[in-house]
């Protein structure tokens, strides 16, 4: 019956649509056919405190999908705490590691929902069965939900 459920509700496949300089600027596909999604991201360990910028951890991923949209890979880089990096190194290094894809085309990508587990923390688009929704985790940056046409909310 869960299943069932969860077909009626989260499809197999979720649409993401890019918007360019926003948080689905890095997704498209490689000249393989490959899927990437790039993102900078951020993990709060503790409860946020004053010195949250020496807390915060800052971190690099490139999720790679193969034409189904199956996961296959996380390619990550932590880049410190907010304190010790800044946005221009963990922009730079994402580019860095789109560009050893080799020749892609940005663009909208379909891929399944998925979780890995970096330093103990869990990241992918996870789904929530409760809101029927897929979460970009961590930090739920971004949520996608019905209609499913590639549209998010942050």
């Amino acid at each position: 019956m869960l299943n069932l459920f969860r077909r009626k509700g989260i499809p197999e496949r979720i649409p993401i649509r890019r918007e360019e300089d926003y948080h689905t600027h890095n997704i498209g596909k490689t000249k393989d056919g490959q899927q990437f999604f790039g993102y900078q991201t951020f993990v709060f360990p503790n409860e946020i405190a004053e010195d949250w910028q020496n807390q915060r951890k800052e971190y690099v991923v490139l999720y790679i999908f193969d034409r189904d949209g199956n996961y296959v890979k996380t390619d990550h880089w932590y880049a410190g705490t907010t304190a010790e990096t800044t946005d221009s190194a963990t922009t730079a290094k994402l580019e860095q590691m789109i560009a050893a894809l080799g020749e892609v085309h940005y663009g909208d990508i379909k891929v399944k929902p998925f979780q890995t587990v970096i330093d103990g923390i869990v990241f992918g688009l996870v789904p929530d069965e409760e809101y029927q929704t897929v979460e970009l985790q961590p930090s739920s940056t971004i949520s996608f939900h019905a209609p499913w046409d590639g549209e998010y909310d942050t």
